[in-house]
């Protein structure tokens, strides 16, 4: 080993630098919070925190808001507190980097610090997952000697060090698992796509496009080795451990030239450092040394609490890691034991200790940027864009150099571009696994009507706003648009960097909008159904479902409207009457919506669908002995979601036939005779309508790219694509291009509807 320098062959120098590289990593990610914390979630950002966690408080009342929604803000959440915390979360920081007696206090605050960012930010991007999950763990090393002295005071626990190796497995692992899986080895173009479609692209990524097949074989080829094989290389105790940090660190090099992933790449080049401990093995733990201290006893039991949540995280990918937990399908499993483990885990995913990881599936998607442009107006005629900072907003948008920098709101409308934001019906699959984001509107509707306040927080997000706060525009809309990257003659003659067609409609024209708070707001009967855990958490919600099992009539009609300003009984008499709907009929949904919407506030709206959730609820706690197969007759619903559809269209029949479901829950079998998903889908519909029309535009672009995602998931919204995705054309203009993969490399080729543009 005498290519190794002879202070890294001392395991206390590596494990000493290997802290300080922790600790300078949160510096980075909390100080980069102190100019986006209140743009985004302060008392005049976009989601101002107070009212959410005001809800959380009556939903979640005493110790349930910690252990659910753990976080120092429940302290305070002014503006001055949540500076002060990345204040306090950075200068802790530099204290790790120092060493001493107070590194490991400060180590401490720095993982308390950023977990409490995690409910108003949504810290769910894969470094912060790694950065949590690292932080945590490295709470349990040994301290530091200050500095000039760069080591440890002591070796870690075998325990410790074997786990940090696990987390860098699970990782590198995670992604090639996800990558490769079921990938085609013609599949040769994965990479040349991935050079457009990332999120926020460097300079090299935009010239490097252009190269020829064979250098994207080779990457991909070499991704495969880095992320499949070489970390089975992580386990040995010997310098096999250092080709596996070398080739991973090279790789992240790779990816930091190309992209702008946050601090994802330092990190995990980081945590690559305890890999250069090569003397270190698992076997170096002894019986005794499990219980040998009370420290040693903590120290074992966590480990295997991490162990255990590690490997049943392992089978999943990053976007569900916060929400494969909740899935309902939990409610079918027999056994006590991994009933109860599930239900131990469950509580503990909002302190992000252990995660799934693993982002690009097996092919890439076609070479297009997609963005949605925010465009404000004065007289509804002439249209002006606000530039982002960071992302695509014009042809000459140049990519950029950005990490380890993390902007937030950028990186969070790339994925708005395809639907999957904070308040839309795949909650189930992915997201941030937060219930209160399932919402009637998104946060970028609220960054609309912060503008058209005319809001000055708000605008520190843009690079240039082109109506003044005084003179705010009167309306504001968001198109989609497609960049594709322009060939080097046409960046060469008009200097522009993308070719920029419109896609189509994204968010439709408003103006101020004073429901907006209200459609930002939701309450447990709200939450996506599959939120069957969340709602079970929480002490209203109990009170339903004693009184949903109780079965009486009278009962659940007095608690449906408790708290509700309606005349008693308006629900069955006049509003359902007044429906008069064809369930199987969508193309009248439209005109019903809008007649809905001129007979009633959008407050009574709300009303309404509490009463009609509450109702579907009490019947759900009635009949779900029967739906798990606890009772007979047994009721045969592919998936919980269906479920809850299938108690939707009962509900839907009117008075008499729900109450008599009620009474015999027996004779609920008579009813799926006539039931179909899209009947019981369609009262969601009248609820949430512009939230479907937005999915369904959405939809049809996914199925165009990855035409058999619905096979690859388990929540039930997702056997619904193929037929939301058929609905409302017409509802907003749409201009996709002809798109088709070559079978010899899996390399896309776009024919637009004038010129054809083949990128091969």
């Amino acid at each position: 080993m005498d290519f190794i320098p002879a202070a890294l062959q001392d395991p206390a120098t590596v494990w000493g630098i290997f802290l300080r590289g922790l600790g300078l990593i949160y510096f980075i990610a909390i100080v980069q919070l102190y100019h986006q914390v209140l743009p985004l979630a302060g008392s005049m950002g976009i989601s101002s925190l107070g009212p959410r966690l005001a809800q959380i408080r009556r939903d979640y009342p005493g110790w349930r808001k910690w252990l659910y929604f753990p976080t120092l803000l429940w302290l305070s959440h002014s503006d001055r507190f949540l500076k002060g915390l990345v204040v306090l979360g950075s200068v802790s920081a530099l204290v790790v980097l120092y060493g001493g007696a107070l590194a490991g206090p400060a180590l401490l605050v720095c993982w308390l610090v950023y977990l409490s960012f995690d409910l108003p930010l949504s810290l769910s991007y894969p470094w912060d997952c790694v950065l949590l999950e690292a932080g945590f763990l490295a709470l349990f090393l040994p301290g530091l000697h200050h500095l000039p002295d760069v080591s440890v005071t002591a070796l870690p626990h075998p325990a410790v060090a074997w786990g940090f190796r696990l987390l860098m497995f699970r990782l590198i692992f995670g992604f090639g698992k996800f990558k490769f899986w079921k990938s085609n080895p013609r599949d040769t173009g994965y990479f040349r796509a991935f050079m457009i479609n990332i999120p926020l692209p460097a300079y090299p990524a935009w010239y490097l496009y252009r190269l020829p097949g064979w250098f994207f074989q080779a990457v991909l080829g070499f991704s495969f080795v880095v992320e499949v094989i070489a970390p089975f290389f992580i386990f040995s105790s010997s310098e096999l451990r250092l080709v596996a940090a070398l080739l991973i660190s090279l790789l992240m090099v790779g990816i930091q030239a190309v992209s702008n992933f946050g601090f994802f790449n330092i990190l995990t080049i980081v945590l690559c450092l305890p890999l250069l401990d090569i003397q270190s093995s698992i076997f170096d733990l002894r019986v005794q040394d499990l219980y040998m201290t009370p420290g040693h006893v903590l120290t074992s039991v966590v480990m295997l609490v991490l162990v255990v949540g590690g490997f049943l995280n392992f089978f999943f990918n990053t976007w569900c890691t916060f929400t494969w937990m909740h899935w309902p399908t939990a409610l079918f499993i027999k056994s006590r034991f991994m009933a109860g483990m599930l239900s131990f885990y469950r509580a503990l995913v909002r302190f992000r200790i252990t995660h799934s990881y693993g982002v690009f599936p097996p092919y890439s998607t076609p070479p297009i940027k997609l963005v949605p442009v925010i465009e404000g107006s004065q007289d509804g005629v002439t249209w002006e864009p606000y530039e982002y900072r960071y992302i695509t907003t014009s042809e000459h948008t140049p990519p950029r150099f950005v990490a380890p920098y993390h902007p937030r709101w950028d990186h969070a409308i790339f994925y708005d571009a395809f639907g999957t934001n904070d308040a839309n019906y795949m909650w189930g699959v992915v997201g941030t696994g937060n219930p209160y984001d399932f919402t009637h509107a998104t946060s970028l509707e609220e960054v609309l009507q912060r503008i058209l306040e005319g809001n000055q927080e708000v605008h520190t997000i843009f690079r240039t706003v082109p109506f003044p706060a005084e003179e705010p525009p009167r309306s504001v809309r968001v198109m989609l648009y497609r960049f594709q990257p322009a060939t080097p003659a046409e960046r060469k003659s008009t200097g522009q960097w993308w070719v920029k067609k419109l896609a189509g409609l994204h968010l439709p024209p408003r103006s101020l909008d004073p429901a907006i708070q209200k459609k930002r707001s939701t309450q447990p009967e709200l939450f996506h159904f599959d939120a069957v855990f969340w709602r079970r958490w929480s002490p209203r919600m109990q009170e339903l479902d004693r009184i949903g099992r109780a079965g009486l009539p009278e009962l659940v009609r007095t608690n449906a409207g408790e708290g509700i300003n309606l005349p008693a009984n308006y629900f069955w008499n006049q509003f359902l009457p007044g429906l008069r709907p064809d369930v199987r009929n969508w193309e009248e949904l439209p005109e019903i919506v809008e007649q809905l919407k001129a007979q009633y506030s959008f407050d009574q709206l709300c009303d309404l669908e509490v009463v009609w959730y509450r109702l579907v609820l009490m019947l759900a706690a009635r009949l779900e002995p029967h739906y798990l197969g606890q009772q007979a007759p047994q009721l045969k619903i592919e998936t919980y979601f269906h479920f809850g559809l299938f108690l939707n269209h009962i509900v839907g029949k009117g008075q008499e036939a729900y109450e008599r479901v009620l009474r015999y829950p027996a004779e609920a079998v008579d009813h799926l005779a006539d039931f179909a998903p899209e009947s019981g889908f369609y009262f969601n519909a009248i609820f949430r309508f512009d939230t479907q029309v937005f999915h369904a535009r959405k939809l049809r672009w996914l199925r165009q790219v990855q035409p058999d995602y619905t096979e690859e998931v388990i929540p039930g919204f997702v056997r619904l694509i193929p037929f939301l995705s058929e609905q409302f054309r017409g509802m907003g203009e749409e201009n996709w291009p002809h798109m088709h993969r070559r079978p010899d490399n899996g390399e896309w080729v776009i024919e637009e509807s004038v010129e054809q543009r083949t990128y091969a």
